[in-house]
């Protein structure tokens, strides 16, 4: 295999996002339904598609897994979602973003999200120093008397008690967004737009490469079992990691 090291991989994922949104200017949108909450369009699974195809022509022998199209698994593993956010995609909310991470030997090693309606691009290694490259109006992030928290708690259809509770509490200690695209989320709180985010229900790929980002900017990420998290800076991420695990566990 030709690409291992973490800036090797995290040069593949970064231009294989730019040339996938190059693609959504192109695509005709279809939407159907997946499960009662969820919903694909034909733009998530052509562009799953394309990124398998590039990322596995550009580091031969390794694997993907995507929201879309199946999973698989070998020493480097690239977790994909081609449109994080899709509900607001689909209803052109500019809320949504392309989402890659690799992983060596399952650990999580390099992570890009890009963001084509605000043309950002944010990227992470183990090596590579946490970026942001926009060619939109950046503002520099201001501190406020309360964290800012990104959030979508309670999720329609949850099969978990106290999610209501936890917002209601939440409300009380911070500032509360909802973005519903997980992966965008974790990007801002990297760059230091928002002090923390947590989710629960959420997929690996959901989670991959914005948990590298949060990392490798000097944040934390912390998985709650299997399908929950709570990342970002400061003592709200204690607070947010207690009440997700007492709901998930």
């Amino acid at each position: 295999m030709g690409v291992v090291t973490p800036p090797d991989l995290l040069s593949l994922a970064a231009q294989s996002c730019v040339d996938a949104a190059g693609l959504l200017r192109d695509i005709h949108v279809d939407v159907s339904s997946k499960g009662t909450f969820d919903q694909v369009s034909s733009a998530d699974v052509e562009v799953e598609a394309f990124l398998r195809s590039v990322l596995v022509a550009g580091a031969p022998g390794s694997a993907v897994v995507g929201e879309e199209l199946g999973s698989a698994t070998a020493s480097v593993t690239w977790y994909v979602d081609p449109i994080d956010g899709t509900r607001n995609f689909v209803r052109g909310l500019p809320l949504s973003c392309i989402s890659v991470a690799a992983a060596v030997d399952g650990t999580l090693v390099a992570g890009c999200v890009l963001d084509p309606f605000r043309d950002e691009l944010f990227t992470a290694a183990v090596g590579v120093p946490f970026a942001v490259q926009s060619s939109g109006l950046v503002i520099t992030p201001g501190v406020s008397p309360r964290p800012l928290v990104l959030t979508d708690i309670p999720l329609p259809g949850s099969p978990y008690t106290g999610e209501m509770e936890l917002l209601t509490d939440l409300l009380a200690l911070a500032d509360v967004r909802r973005v519903y695209s997980t992966a965008l989320s974790l990007a801002w709180v990297a760059a230091g737009r928002a002090d923390a985010a947590a989710n629960i229900g959420v997929f690996p790929w959901d989670t991959a490469a914005g948990a590298v980002l949060v990392r490798e900017a000097g944040g934390e990420f912390r998985s709650i079992g299997t399908n929950a998290f709570a990342a970002g800076r400061g003592e709200i991420v204690d607070w947010l990691a207690a009440r997700v695990e007492g709901i998930v566990s």
